[in-house]
């Protein structure tokens, strides 16, 4: 079978022709603005003008005729929608002339597909980093599922901002790889990372804030240090949380040696086996937009002309794939990312040991830092908590030199073990919600809240790991706890519906004393993000 995939979601138009086991040819040309960045309409006017000299490039390559297409694919979304449209006609017009089947395919679909197919992983967990999309992907259960992604900017085009206040030109990445190869100073930029999800705005506002003040090196090699180790921290989170031990790095950024290198660098530590796409298909490219078509159409998926219309806003997790035999997400209980777990004995109570651990990946300097914050902010969060009378461990001892924590051990399971072994659950997430609420009462934030860090014993719930939450937390914290446990709920559990997110709700809402603020503030976290 040959598929023709046409890719044109941003600045690059691209058209690729695979087969089943090759890709047969690929040819891009690309949008570089005088200025600033991207002008989707400008774009559009470059795709239009280059699409069939793209199309011709791609057939010559690899000395085929349009009669030999079986299937022709573009991207659907998520992008630019004026850019999108132009690639979408000529599929139409394509699949009109030659009377052969078109497929819409979604643009991070394809980053995955090709992914794969190049590097031979089979389930792995995805880093997917271009400039609109940063996000944490794995499948489970016939799709594959965000785990976690930026709540404002996507990487690439934080860089790329950046890059203009430094007066270089689009596309502004590559060159701060280089400079940042310079700089050897850390400055010390906000590391933001929530629970399974990242943000970049407060980095960029405090980058940009250095220029003049700071060599631009520095600044460079700091921005990517910072917001690198973000990525790969929640990356091995994802793993720990879904058990899978495969990576899979793709997308426009991906193509950063140092990136490439601490992913390498914590696969090898942590016992996994990274993947990185090769660097000439990180990049908006045809040939993963026709291999993500191909599997859709062999998996049976069809669509009729009425059916490709153009979505700026498709998601991956609204997609079928079925082609993916994917392991049923579970948790080792002995470890987690960050820290590892032991049972010890404190005067003859049976306790855990909590130690952070160094992470070789990290810059030396950053890894302390974070460390030494978050054994600190989990002793100070716990210990309130327990004199408010909410359950969670209580600690024994607290060690700053070697960041570990001796608690209480809890005897139970996680909720996210207890939902999916339970089918009467819905009591303790209602529980939750008023724990949650009162939690919140006393203006103290988790900071990470999942079904992992709740342990269910006997009746009683207790709360884990808030390392990253706050003391007199706002408005904006509480809501960020609320949008992290309703997103995990989506990404962990394949029989979620709104039904369980309006449990837990209710029963918050009905305790919580700011729940008018919560909420209004929690739909501004959703419509935040780059696609939704």
């Amino acid at each position: 079978m040959k598929v023709l995939g046409l890719e044109g979601t941003a600045h690059t138009v691209s058209a690729g022709i695979v087969d089943e086991t090759s890709i047969l040819s690929n040819y891009s040309s690309t949008y570089i603005p005088d200025k600033g960045g991207i002008h989707p309409r400008e774009a559009a006017i470059h795709h239009a003008d280059n699409i069939v000299p793209v199309m011709k490039q791609a057939f010559d390559q690899c000395h085929a005729k349009p009669e030999d297409i079986d299937l022709v694919a573009f991207s659907m979304g998520p992008g630019l929608g004026p850019c999108l449209r132009v690639v979408a006609t000529a599929a139409r017009a394509f699949s009109i002339k030659y009377n052969i089947p078109v497929i819409g395919v979604n643009h991070p679909l394809g980053h995955v597909e090709i992914g794969r197919k190049l590097s031979g992983a089979k389930d792995p967990v995805m880093l997917y980093i271009s400039g609109g999309n940063t996000q944490i992907i794995a499948h489970e259960n016939n799709s594959y599922k965000v785990l976690g992604e930026t709540m404002d900017i996507g990487l690439g085009n934080m860089l790329d901002k950046f890059a203009r206040d430094l007066n270089i030109p689009f596309p502004g990445g590559p060159v701060i790889e280089k400079m940042a190869l310079r700089g050897n100073k850390l400055l010390n930029l906000p590391y933001s990372v929530k629970g399974m999800d990242t943000s970049f705005s407060g980095i960029y506002t405090a980058a940009r804030n250095l220029i003049g003040t700071e060599k631009s090196e520095d600044i460079c090699y700091s921005v990517q240090e910072t917001t690198f180790a973000m990525l790969v921290e929640v990356l091995e989170r994802a793993l720990y949380y879904t058990d899978k031990e495969e990576i899979l790095l793709a997308g426009g950024v991906a193509r950063n040696d140092r990136l490439r290198n601490m992913v390498e660098q914590m696969a090898i530590s942590s016992g996994y086996r990274a993947y990185l796409t090769d660097k000439k298909y990180c990049m908006d490219n045809g040939a993963m937009i026709a291999q993500a078509g191909m599997l859709m159409y062999l998996s049976g998926q069809r669509q009729s002309i009425m059916d490709t219309k153009v979505n700026q806003k498709f998601r991956i997790d609204e997609v079928e794939v079925p082609w993916i035999d994917s392991n049923e997400t579970k948790v080792n209980s002995n470890r987690g990312a960050e820290a590892s777990i032991d049972d010890t004995e404190f005067y003859g109570r049976k306790t855990i040991k909590k130690t952070r651990m160094e992470k070789n990946y990290r810059n030396k300097d950053l890894d302390r830092r974070i460390r030494n914050e978050r054994i600190r902010n989990e002793f100070n969060i716990l210990y309130k908590l327990k004199e408010k009378g909410i359950d969670v461990p209580l600690i024994y001892d607290f060690d700053r030199y070697d960041f570990s924590i001796t608690m209480e051990k809890i005897e139970g399971i996680t909720l996210n073990k207890f939902i999916r072994e339970n089918k009467f659950y819905e009591d303790k997430i209602k529980d939750l919600g008023r724990i949650i609420a009162r939690m919140h009462n006393l203006f103290l934030s988790h900071g990470d809240l999942n079904p992992n860090n709740i342990m269910i014993s006997g009746n009683r719930i207790y709360l884990l790991d808030p390392s990253m939450g706050n003391i007199n937390c706002t408005v904006e914290d509480m809501a960020d706890d609320i949008f992290l446990l309703t997103e995990s709920f989506k990404s962990l559990f394949s029989g979620y519906s709104r039904l369980l997110e309006e449990i837990f709700l209710k029963s918050y809402m009905a305790v919580s004393d700011n729940s008018e603020l919560v909420m209004g503030t929690l739909n501004e976290i959703i419509q935040r993000r780059r696609y939704v």
